[in-house]
């Protein structure tokens, strides 16, 4: 197996990737810091000049390793449609302006910023998909009480995800889960009764048929209230 690379390393990794296929055609390449279920991964953005179906192909071998890297497979943009995917990506771009170092190549991220409006209208998007992925697993489960205690656990990372989305609707950025909990108590006082007992249940521990019967209903109304203030704003 070999032994696994530094974030350093895997860093250098992917930009010795890029450049072997783009040359002097890499014009920028930025990793940056994404919650979820991959935040472990080092992801990246590159922006290149004149992208082709064939550059996908040269760089299929090294993305293949790149997980087994460390790497999550980098967003990559022509420099012609790097201005215009900014609303079409809110959530994405707001993570990689607030969290991003310049690898390599031009600061192109330089006067982009994602409008309010669509941060608002994909954060609730967001909110309504985990509502529905929520009601649906437990149906799916049979409300089996430890087929909800795996729903609750396996969907702490996309909560945690998207209320780092809100929160950056908000004007923050909470980089700590006690930085996060704060949050959710002060600016959203509706669902912080749901929410923060679920916020504080550690991330790939077995959670009791007992605790998940007392949490999960609080958990619904929760991200419920949650969707709803965000329609409101």
């Amino acid at each position: 197996m070999g032994k696994p690379l530094t974030r350093d390393e895997a860093v250098g990794r992917l930009r010795e990737d890029l450049a072997h296929v783009f040359g002097p055609r890499l014009l920028s390449l930025v990793v940056y810091e994404a919650p979820g279920p991959d935040a472990r991964l080092v992801h990246g953005m590159a922006v290149v000049e004149g992208f082709t179906p064939d550059d996908l192909l040269r760089l299929a071998p090294a993305a293949a390793h790149w997980k087994r890297s460390g790497l999550a497979v980098p967003l990559m943009f022509d420099r012609g449609e790097l201005a215009r995917v900014v609303d079409a990506f809110p959530l994405e771009f707001s993570q990689i302006l607030a969290r991003h170092e310049v690898v390599s190549g031009e600061t192109l991220l330089a006067g982009l910023a994602v409008r309010r409006e669509d941060l608002r209208r994909a954060c609730e998007a967001q909110a309504r998909s985990h509502l529905v992925h929520l009601r649906e697993g437990y149906l799916q489960g049979g409300a089996a009480l430890e087929a909800v205690g795996s729903l609750v656990d396996a969907s702490l990372a996309p909560l945690r995800a998207l209320l780092v989305n809100v929160a950056r609707l908000h004007g923050g950025d909470p980089r700590t889960p006690e930085a996060l909990r704060a949050f959710v108590a002060e600016r959203l006082p509706s669902a912080a009764e749901g929410l923060l007992p679920v916020l504080a249940l550690p991330q790939g521990g077995t959670l009791a048929a007992a605790e998940a019967e007392r949490l999960f209903p609080g958990y619904l109304v929760g991200v419920e209230r949650l969707a709803q203030a965000l329609d409101a704003i």
